[in-house]
This record gives structure tokens, C-alpha cells and sequence, in this order.
């Protein structure tokens, strides 16, 4: 086993184990043999700091659907949120469903959007450049 080196009161000692079991112990010291019995005392178990378990506080929130927009039957709404670049009507020009009306930009692609009834352009509500965003009334067509 081990062998410790001390010095107690000025005086050198060297001490080892030689026989550890339960509370019994053989320490030979400067080459003699002492038995030892250990005191029993009661062992704190140690305790590891953790903060109390709390249970999350989870709230259930429906589904926001997308934003109806109130229109007429010729309304063209913008698919998604994003920039007009180029427009192809003007009002009073008549076209069909699924003539392409204006160039919609969003995300660094560029998107088509075709009417989505057949008449006269009555009312422009964009112009190129201008921002818009999902459900907005792009072109309304009337008969």
C-alpha cells in the first residue's frame, strides 16, 4: 500500500497501510504496527446543486389562417409578399383568365401573375417598385 511521510510536532514519521477493511485498520508506522479502529460517523450523501423541476408552460394557439381579403369576383390578390416589377395592363385594357398581368418579385425569384377572370382592367391598385404583401388586391377586373 501507500506510504505517507509527516512530520507531527517536529518529529519525522512515516506511516503505511497495510491492512484496510471495514472500520479495522493496520498502520505501521516508523516500522511498527498499530491497529486502528475508524470511528463511525454518518456520511452526508453530497448533494448536487440543480434548479427545482418546473414544468414548461405550453399554450395551444390555433392556427392563424391566411388573411381573407374581401373581393370582388374579378379581384387579382397577390399570391405572396414581394415587389412589382413590371406591370403589362392598364386600365380599360381588356384580357382573359390567365393572361399574365404583372411581374412579381420575392425572394430574388421572379413570379408571373395571370388574372384570374376575363373583362376590362377597372382598377390598378400597384405600380411598378411598389412593396405588397399576401391576400393585397393587385388588379381588380370588371365585366
Amino acid at each position: 500500500m501507500k506510504t505517507y511521510k509527516m512530520n507531527i510536532n517536529g518529529e519525522k514519521y512515516e506511516a503505511r497501510i497495510k491492512k484496510y477493511k471495514n472500520f479495522q485498520v493496520i498502520v505501521e508506522v516508523n516500522g511498527i504496527d498499530y491497529e486502528i479502529e475508524l470511528e463511525k460517523t454518518e456520511r452526508r450523501k453530497p448533494e448536487i446543486a440543480r434548479p427545482p423541476k418546473v414544468k414548461p408552460n405550453i399554450e395551444v394557439v390555433a392556427k392563424q389562417s391566411k388573411p381573407v381579403v374581401a373581393t370582388t369576383s374579378g379581384a387579382v390578390v397577390a399570391p405572396i409578399p414581394g415587389l412589382v416589377l413590371e406591370l403589362f395592363v392598364k386600365e380599360g385594357d381588356k384580357i382573359s383568365a390567365g393572361d399574365t398581368i404583372l411581374i412579381l418579385e420575392a425572394m430574388k425569384m421572379e413570379s408571373e401573375i395571370a388574372s384570374t377572370a376575363s373583362g376590362v382592367v377597372s382598377k390598378i391598385n400597384v405600380k411598378e417598385g411598389s412593396s405588397v404583401q399576401e391576400g393585397e388586391i393587385l388588379i381588380e377586373v370588371g365585366a
